[in-house]
Formats: structure tokens, sequence, C-alpha cells
């Protein structure tokens, strides 16, 4: 349920939406890994500098002062996930982030559980800025049939068209680019 704190943020749409997924897609329960909270218990983002439990390379992407919906995550120890790094150092993705965590839209507050959704060949809607549109719509133009545009985990953990350096595990298809702010894909994680 989304937990809004400011009056501006009542009509937001969710970033990820399941559109068929009846038998294919599941929303994986997990906890936010603990290194994504501070000392006081408050959300904290990946940062650049970060090592532990994975070391990455740019900070993690948030709006309004968190993550969104269908930002790309990575299983950690037990049951617990944190943002995709892009890198493919032996990192498979799991699946997409299913709710709003920290900042003005935090669907957890003091809670730490998330969903996870994961499901091959699940089709889902994906809004902006939930993924990085750069390169996209050329590589969608370029696209031929029985080649689709492949989705990688990006640096900052939204998904992207390029893989970046290193990063060759495809999270998911593109299927459909209506416009820059919203696109169509299959999972294949």
């Amino acid at each position: 349920m989304l937990r809004i704190t400011n009056l501006s943020n009542v009509y937001q749409k969710r970033t990820l939406r399941i559109k068929l997924g009846h038998t294919q897609a599941t929303p994986y329960p997990g906890v936010i890994d603990p290194s994504l909270r501070d000392n006081t218990g408050s959300f904290r983002k990946p940062l650049a500098a970060d090592s532990s439990p994975v070391a990455r390379s740019a900070d993690a992407f948030t709006w309004k002062g968190g993550l969104v919906p269908g930002t790309v995550m990575l299983k950690s120890a037990g049951e617990s996930f944190v943002v995709a790094t892009g890198a493919n150092a032996g990192l498979r993705p799991f699946g997409l982030l299913g709710q709003f965590v920290g900042g003005e839209l935090d669907d957890l507050k003091d809670e730490n559980n998330i969903g996870v959704w994961n499901g091959i060949d699940s089709l889902a809607e994906i809004l902006a800025p939930a993924f990085d549109d750069t390169g996209l719509a050329a590589a969608y133009a370029a696209a031929t049939p029985g080649v689709p545009v492949l989705l990688y985990a990006g640096v900052d953990g939204r998904l992207v068209a390029n893989g970046s350096p290193g990063n060759r595990v495809a999270v998911a298809e593109l299927i459909e680019r209506p416009s820059a702010s919203k696109i169509a894909v299959k999972l294949l994680v």
C-alpha cells in the first residue's frame, strides 16, 4: 500500500505493473538488505563507495528520495535483496522491485518486507523513471523481427538497453516502447 506523506503524490502511479503474469510471475517475498538502512533505521540508498554486500561503481537511482518499483534487484544473503550493480562478476539479477522504498513514496516505513517480481515469460509495463531511456528509442527502431532488444541491469539499478561494461546477463526483452515514459517488457529472470 502506498503511504504518501505529501498530497502532491496522491495521483502517483506505480512504475511497475505486471500485465501478463497470472501463472508466470511471482512476487518473491524478501527483506531489504540491512546495508540499505542507516544507524537510525531509515532508508539509505546504495552509494558508489559501498563494497558490502556487493561492490558498486555508481549510486543507485532514486526518485523523490527512494527506490522505485521496477529497480533490478540481486538476492543477497538469506532472504535479503540489494539493488543490482550492473556488474557480472558472478551476480545474476533476481527480479524487479515491487514497492517504493524510502523517500516521499515509501511503501515500507519501518518494515523491511518487500516483493521482488520474477518469472520468465511474464509481461510487465514499466513507467519512467524506473528505466533508463538513453539509446532505447534507437535500439527499438533498429530491432528486427526475431532479434529482440535485450535490457540489462544498469550501474544505477535501472533497466538499460546497453549492458554496462562486463554485464551481459539480460533481465528482460523490450516488447514495445510507446513513448519515452513507458515500455513493455518480457522478463527473462
